[in-house]
C-alpha cells in the first residue's frame, strides 16, 4: 500500500513537472520571439506609418534609426535617405556614446542639468546636458512623430533626464549587489529545472529503450488467432515507447527555453549586459532559432504521425483480423505523411527565416508562383507521377510489404512515395518504377492469397481413391497449429479438371494469409510427394501407341544387291 501511494505521488509530480515544462517552453519561445516585437517599436511604427502618410511624395527619401541607452529604448532619428546610412548612424552613434559617457561619471541626479534652445541661425531646437552640446532636434524628426520641433525637442529633454537618472542608479553599487543576488537565485532555479529535465530524460530514455528490448525479444514469429493479443500488447507498448519519445523531443524544447529565458533575463539585470539582449533578437540567431525550432516540429510531427499509425494498428488488432492489410497501408501512408509534413515545415521555416533576414515575402511568393507554373510546364511527368501515386495510395491498390507484378517486373515493395515505387526482385535487385508508368498493376498479397495447385497421376489410377488421398493430405497439413495460422479455411479439393492419355489432372485450392502462399505450397507438394509413394499412387506420364504393319512382299522384278 505504501509503495502503490508512493508511485501516485511521483506520478503526480511528474504530470505536473512535465505540463509545467510545456508553460515554461511556451513562454520562454513566445518572450524570445516577440521581444524585438514590443508595443514601444509599434507605436513607433505607428506613428512612422502616420508621418509617411502625411508626406506621400517623400516616401522614399526618410531613413529612421533608434537610440538607446543600455538597451532602453530612448527617441527614434529621422533623416534624408541617401544611398548609404552612415550620416544617421554616425549621428545616433555620436548620441548614444555621449550618454554612455555621462551615465558612467560621478555626476550628480539632482543637479543634471538637461536643457532645450533655439539655434539662432537655422531656428531648430538643440538639446544641450550642461555644457555639452547633445543634438539637433530637426524637423524631420518631429514630423516623424507627428509633432512641432519645439514640443518633440521638451519630450525627448525630459525622456533623457529620467534616462540618465535611471542609468546612474543602476551602476550604484547596491543596485548591483541586488541584481547580482536575483541573478544568483535565477541560476540556482535554471540549474535545478535543467537537472530535473536531464533525469527525466534519462528515464525517458530507458524508458524507451526497455520497450523496444521488450518487443523485439516477445515478436511472435507469424500471425494466428491466438498471436493477436500479443500483438495488440506489443503495439500498445510502442505506442509507449513512441509517446516517451514524443516527451522527450518536448523536455529539450524545454530545456532550451529554460535556458535561454533564464539566460535572456540575466542579461537584462544588469546595465552593462542589457545591449547583448539586442543581439540575442539578431538576425543570424533568429536564424538559428527558427531552424531548430523547425528539427524540433518535425520530429515531433513524425512521432506524433507514429503514435497516430499505432492506434489505427491497434484497432485493427482488437477487432481480431486475421491479416495485417491495414497494418501495411497504414505504415504506407504514414510514410507518405512524415514526407509531406517535413516538406511543408521546411517550406514554413525558410520562409520564415527569408521573412527574418528581410525579404519580403509578398513579391517573393508571387514570384515562386510564376515560377511554379512555369516548373508544372517542364515538369508535367512529375505531375503525373505524384497524382497517380496519391491515387494508389488513396485506392490502396498496394502498399509497403506487398507482393506486385507491374508488366514483366515484380516482387516486395519495399518503398513507395507520391514519385516512385521500389520493388525488390527475387533476385535482390532494387528496381525503381514511376508511379505515372503503373496503369495495371497485379497484388499477389492484399487481404488474402491462394495457392493454385494440379497435380496430373496415371491414367489408370483410381480417381475416388486419388481424391480421397489428397483430401485427407489437405485436412491433416490444415489440422496443424502452425499451418492452421497460414491457411485461412479448408482445402479444396475441386476434382479432375483434364483427362489425358498422359494422366487425370487434378486440382487443388488452398487460401491463405497474404504472402504465405509460397511457404504453403512448398510444404504441401513435399507432403504430396510422400504421401503418394506411400499409396503406390504413380504421377502421369505421357503415353504414345506405336502400330506395325507387316512388311510386304519384295517385288521379284527388283535388281538384287551385288554380292
Amino acid at each position: 500500500m505504501q509503495n502503490r501511494l508512493i508511485q501516485t505521488k511521483i506520478h503526480f509530480w511528474k504530470k505536473r513537472f512535465y505540463t509545467a515544462g510545456l508553460f515554461i517552453s511556451a513562454i520562454a519561445l513566445t518572450f524570445l520571439l516577440s521581444y524585438n516585437q514590443s508595443a514601444w517599436g509599434q507605436a513607433e511604427l505607428l506613428k512612422l506609418n502616420w508621418w509617411i502618410g502625411q508626406n506621400k511624395n517623400d516616401v522614399s527619401t526618410v531613413d529612421h534609426a533608434l537610440v538607446t541607452l543600455d538597451g532602453y529604448k530612448l527617441f527614434v532619428l529621422a533623416s534624408p535617405s541617401t544611398n548609404q546610412k552612415f550620416p544617421l548612424e554616425q549621428r545616433v552613434q555620436g548620441i548614444e556614446e555621449e550618454l554612455y559617457r555621462i551615465a558612467n561619471s560621478n555626476f550628480d541626479p539632482a543637479s543634471l542639468q538637461v536643457t532645450t534652445i533655439i539655434d539662432e541661425q537655422s531656428g531648430q531646437p538643440v538639446i544641450a546636458i550642461g555644457d555639452r552640446y547633445l543634438m539637433t532636434v530637426t524637423t524631420m524628426d518631429a514630423q516623424l512623430q507627428g509633432r512641432d520641433p519645439q514640443g518633440w525637442a521638451n519630450q525627448i529633454t525630459q525622456t533623457l533626464r529620467e534616462a540618465l537618472t535611471r542609468a546612474r542608479q543602476e551602476r550604484q553599487p547596491q543596485f548591483l549587489i541586488n541584481q547580482g543576488l536575483i541573478t544568483a537565485g535565477i541560476i540556482l532555479v535554471m540549474f535545478i529545472v535543467l537537472r530535473l529535465i536531464t533525469y527525466w530524460q534519462g528515464r525517458l530514455k530507458l524508458e524507451k529503450d526497455t520497450i523496444k528490448a521488450h518487443i523485439e525479444h516477445e515478436a511472435p514469429p507469424y500471425l494466428d488467432s491466438v498471436a493477436v493479443i500479443d500483438l495488440q500488447q506489443q503495439l500498445t507498448q510502442q505506442q509507449k515507447a513512441n509517446l516517451s519519445d514524443l516527451k522527450r523531443r518536448v523536455l529539450e524544447l524545454g530545456y532550451v527555453g529554460v535556458l535561454g529565458s533564464g539566460s535572456f533575463i540575466i542579461l537584462g539585470l544588469f546595465p552593462y549586459s542589457r545591449w547583448l539582449q539586442s543581439f540575442l533578437l539578431s538576425t543570424p540567431l533568429q536564424v538559428v532559432a527558427i531552424a531548430f525550432v523547425t528539427y524540433l516540429l518535425i520530429r515531433i510531427s513524425n512521432l506524433l504521425i507514429e503514435r497516430f499509425s499505432g492506434f489505427l494498428k491497434a484497432r485493427d488488432f482488437a477487432m481480431l483480423k486475421p491479416y495485417q492489410r491495414l497494418d501495411l497501408r497504414v505504415s504506407t501512408v504514414s510514410q507518405v505523411l512524415r514526407n509531406v509534413t517535413a516538406i511543408v515545415l521546411v517550406g514554413l521555416g525558410t520562409l520564415a527565416i527569408l521573412s527574418a533576414i528581410g525579404f519580403d515575402l509578398i513579391p517573393l511568393l508571387a514570384g515562386a508562383g510564376i515560377v511554379g507554373i512555369a516548373i508544372s510546364f517542364a515538369a508535367q511527368g512529375l505531375i503525373k507521377d505524384v497524382i497517380n501515386g496519391f491515387l494508389i495510395i488513396l485506392e490502396d491498390q498496394y502498399a509497403v510489404g506487398d507482393v506486385i507484378i507491374v508488366g514483366e517486373l515484380g516482387g516486395l515493395v519495399e518503398n513507395m512515395n507520391l514519385r516512385v515505387t521500389q520493388v525488390r526482385n527475387n533476385e535482390g535487385q532494387l528496381i525503381t518504377i514511376p508511379n505515372s508508368a503503373i496503369a495495371i498493376v497485379q497484388n499477389l498479397s492484399k487481404d488474402w492469397a491462394r495457392v493454385d495447385l494440379s497435380i496430373r497421376v496415371a491414367y489408370d489410377t483410381n480417381p475416388d481413391r486419388a481424391l480421397d488421398v489428397l483430401r485427407k493430405l489437405a485436412q491433416e497439413m490444415y489440422q496443424e497449429q502452425i499451418w492452421r495460422a497460414k491457411i485461412m479455411e479448408p482445402p479444396e479439393v475441386l476434382g479432375i479438371d483434364d483427362l489425358q492419355h498422359s494422366g487425370m489432372l487434378i486440382r487443388i485450392w488452398i487460401k491463405t494469409q497474404p504472402l504465405q502462399q509460397w511457404a504453403v505450397a512448398r510444404e504441401f507438394r513435399r507432403r504430396l510427394k510422400l504421401v503418394m509413394e506411400q499409396e503406390n499412387i504413380e504421377i502421369g506420364i505421357p503415353q504414345q501407341v506405336f502400330q506395325f504393319s507387316a512388311m510386304a512382299q519384295v517385288p521379284n522384278d527388283l535388281p538384287q544387291p551385288p554380292l
